[in-house]
C-alpha cells in the first residue's frame, strides 16, 4: 500500500507552532500509512535576491507534494490548482497581521477580495470572527470551510486531561500556586524603554498583590514586573512567579483564570476557555487598535488599570462574553479528529 505524504509548510518565520505540532502528533499516532515532511524556511528576509531564490524553492516544493498543512499565507498563490484527491489545509492561527488586514479592509472595502489563500482546498478558521473575515475579504478556489470547531490549541486547552497535566507541571515548578487562581500577564515582543516606563509607572505591584488576595497567583514573563518584585520580601513568592525560559507561553493558557496580554494569538486562543481576557497596551500592535475600537472595556492603556478589574467576579461581563463568542466556537468537536479524516 502506498503511503500518504503530508507536508507541513511554514515559510513566514513562524516555524512549527503549537497548533501544527498538535496536528503532527495526532496524525502520527492515529494514521498508520503516512509520511510527514517539513518545509520550514522563511521566504520573507530583508534580502530581495535571497527571497527570490527561496520563493522559487517554495513553489517547487509545493508543486511536488500532494498534501499540505499550514497556518498562514505559506501556500503560494502561483501554485497549480489542487487535484481532486489532494488536500491543502489552512489552519488560520490568529496572528497580529490578520488584524492589520481586517482594519484595512473595513476602512477601505475596495482592498478586499485578496487571493492570499487562494490555493487552499480546506480552511479551518477557528472562530466565527475569522470565518466571516475570510469569506468576506478573500477569494478562494472552491475551498471547503471547516466551521463550528476551534483550532487545535484552543480545543486542547479545554480538554480535561491536557489541563490537568499542564497544571501539575505548573505546581511542580511553583508549589505556592497550588489551589490558587492564576492571573497571567503575558507580553510578546519588546517595546522602547520610554514606553515601558510610561506603561508601568502607575502600578504599585506590591500593593496590587496585597489587594487581590491570597486566592490569586500572578504569573508573568514581563521583565518589568520581575524587576519590581526584586525589592519584595521573600514571602511574596507565595503569590508571584516569573516564567520566561521556564514554562512555555502556550502552556499558560491551560490553567489561567484571567489573561492579560498584548498577543492576539494567545488572547483569541484563550477565548475557548470562556474566561476573562484583557489587552495590555504593550508595544505597537494592530490587535491593540482593534481591541481599543471594538472592545474598549477589555483594553488596558496602562498597567495601573489592572487595579480596576474585578477579581471576585464569577460570571463573564457582557463584553467578555461577546469576545469569547466571537473568537471561539461553542462546540466540543475535536478538530484533530476532523483533520485526520481529511487525510485518511
Amino acid at each position: 500500500m502506498n503511503k500518504t505524504t503530508i507536508s507541513f509548510l511554514s515559510t513566514r518565520g513562524r516555524a512549527m507552532n503549537i497548533d501544527l505540532k498538535l496536528i503532527q502528533d495526532y496524525l502520527a499516532s492515529n494514521l498508520s500509512d503516512i509520511t510527514l515532511e517539513y518545509y520550514l524556511k522563511n521566504t520573507a528576509t530583508k534580502i530581495p535576491a535571497t527571497n527570490k531564490q527561496l520563493e522559487t524553492a517554495r513553489l517547487s516544493f509545493c508543486n511536488n507534494t500532494s498534501n499540505i498543512i499550514c497556518m498562514d499565507p505559506s501556500i503560494p498563490v502561483k501554485l497549480s490548482p489542487a487535484l481532486p484527491e489532494e488536500r491543502r489545509l489552512l489552519t488560520l492561527v490568529p496572528y497580529d497581521y490578520l488584524f492589520n488586514e481586517y482594519l484595512k479592509f473595513t476602512e477601505n472595502p475596495e482592498l478586499a477580495h485578496k487571493k492570499t489563500f487562494f490555493r487552499c482546498t480546506h480552511v479551518l478558521p477557528g472562530s466565527p470572527f475569522f470565518s466571516n473575515f475570510l469569506k468576506n475579504f478573500y477569494e478562494f478556489e472552491n475551498a471547503a470551510f471547516l466551521d463550528d470547531m476551534c483550532l487545535p490549541l484552543a480545543w486542547d486547552i479545554t480538554a480535561k486531561e491536557s489541563k490537568e497535566n499542564v497544571r501539575n507541571s505548573l505546581e511542580y515548578l511553583y508549589p505556592e500556586a497550588k489551589g490558587k487562581k492564576i492571573l497571567t500577564i503575558l507580553t510578546v515582543n519588546q517595546t522602547t524603554p520610554e514606553e515601558m516606563t510610561e506603561l508601568f509607572s502607575d502600578l504599585n505591584l506590591k500593593k496590587f498583590l496585597d489587594e487581590i488576595g491570597d486566592n490569586w497567583f500572578l504569573l508573568t514573563n514581563n521583565i518589568n514586573l520581575l524587576e519590581m518584585s526584586g525589592r519584595f520580601p521573600l514571602s511574596y513568592a507565595k503569590c508571584f512567579g516569573y516564567m520566561k525560559g521556564i514554562f512555555g507561553f502556550d502552556n499558560l493558557l491551560y490553567f489561567s483564570d484571567m489573561l492579560i496580554t498584548n498577543s492576539s494569538k494567545h488572547a483569541c486562543t484563550f477565548a475557548s476557555a470562556k474566561k476573562p481576557v484583557y489587552y495590555l497596551n504593550y508595544g505597537k500592535k494592530h490587535f491593540g487598535i482593534y481591541m481599543k475600537q471594538f472592545y474598549p472595556d477589555l483594553y488596558l492603556e496602562t498597567a495601573g488599570e489592572l487595579t480596576t478589574l474585578d477579581y471576585e467576579q464569577t460570571d463573564l461581563s457582557e463584553e467578555e462574553e461577546r469576545f469569547c463568542q466571537e473568537f471561539a466556537y461553542d462546540t466540543f468537536i475535536n478538530p484533530l479528529e476532523q483533520i485526520k479524516n481529511l487525510f485518511k
